[in-house]
């Protein structure tokens, strides 16, 4: 039986959610392999997983400028000092794992993994194919190293960027970021949709403010649902009002059927969620961004209008409002979001992937 390493990182949810699409793509169409999602971190130094989970927290949500200022080197710099760093100190570990489990071919959903694998794949001359899938509309040179044998990308505009970066263009497939199975199947049918829904996993109580709520609750036409997913915090402090038109959930397993339901989908601008969303071809409303690569996802949904980019919770009320007045203004982006969908190709990472490993 062969083996596929898939290799993540568990900064935020999406990395580790586009590793199971991934699975899930491959097994559906081949399920004699043998495939293996591994946290990095995990291998590296395991210390290092439960510290950096918590830096990156902390940047991100109480010290953007920080943290944009180091991605910004990563994103700008080939090579960058960070992740060099981590891979020159703790590569051989990753070599060890490799000659122990023996993979056919690794998959990376995170950068890190993919700098680690390079060096690997340098320094010991091992011939494993190394396949990278970049989980947000970015062109960062963060992701591109040498020795990787194929990247899929989310959309057309990051291929041109990056054979302007020097990637050979035969080994970089367009095909959206990977979901699972259950996002494909879009509901068309349900015409009696009145559901606005919130995916508040990244949110804070001040993300949802009770006048805001109580407003939402007040609209008789349209029902509220808010997941909250692991966040514990939010939910119990949400869950101890009292709404008639606004439901709280904790973690669910069935965010495409809440999809079918809905609108609108509110939520921060993830890579995984925007093409969640645009494979359900439900609208979005995102809260403008100060993180780096969100901001690219950010960018796409105004190029190509997927939905709103609001500012504060106004906006949100105030898009709500229109939606009520004239249920047709959405008609426009969900054709654009139509448009978007039919370029993508969302089992053609499993089929390459197949196609490598069959000759690797």
């Amino acid at each position: 039986m062969q083996n596929i390493l898939i290799l993540t990182a568990s900064f935020g949810m999406g990395h580790k959610s586009v590793s199971n699409a991934i699975k899930e793509q491959i097994e559906l169409k081949n399920n004699n392999l043998n495939i293996e999602i591994v946290d990095i971190l995990d291998i590296l130094n395991p210390t290092l997983k439960d510290v950096g989970s918590k830096i990156y927290y902390n940047l991100t949500e109480h010290y953007p400028i920080v943290y944009n200022t180091i991605y910004d080197i990563k994103k700008s710099n080939k090579n960058n000092i960070f992740d060099s760093l981590l891979s020159n100190t703790y590569y051989k570990k990753l070599y060890s794992y490799i000659k122990l489990t023996s993979p056919n071919l690794i998959i990376s959903t995170f950068p890190l993994c993919s700098c680690v694998v390079s060096k690997v794949k340098k320094e010991y001359g091992i011939k494993i194919k190394l396949v990278t899938v970049i989980t947000d509309i970015v062109d960062s040179w963060e992701w591109l190293y040498e020795g990787t044998n194929m990247y899929f990308v989310p959309s057309n505009e990051i291929k041109d960027k990056l054979i302007d970066k020097g990637i050979d263009e035969n080994i970089i497939e367009v095909t959206g970021i990977p979901v699972k199975n259950s996002f494909l199947n879009n509901n068309k049918d349900n015409v009696n949709k009145n559901t606005l829904l919130i995916i508040a996993t990244g949110m804070t109580e001040n993300d949802l403010p009770h006048n805001m709520l109580k407003q939402l609750d007040s609209y008789d036409t349209l029902k509220t649902v808010i997941v909250t997913g692991r966040n514990k915090e939010l939910y119990n402090k949400l869950s101890k009002k009292i709404y008639k038109n606004i439901t709280i959930l904790g973690f669910v397993n069935n965010i495409d059927k809440l999809m079918d339901e809905a609108i609108f989908l509110v939520t921060k601008p993830g890579g995984i969620t925007v093409f969640e969303a645009i494979n359900k071809e439900l609208p979005l409303v995102i809260k403008d961004t100060k993180i780096g690569q969100e901001k690219g996802n950010v960018e796409f949904i105004k190029r190509n209008n997927l939905g709103m980019v609001i500012n504060d919770n106004n906006d949100l009320l105030k898009i709500v409002n229109d939606y009520i007045k004239n249920p047709y203004k959405t008609h426009k982006i969900c054709k654009n979001i139509s448009e978007v969908k039919r370029n993508l190709k969302p089992y053609r990472v499993a089929e390459c992937i197949l196609d490598n490993v069959n000759y690797s």
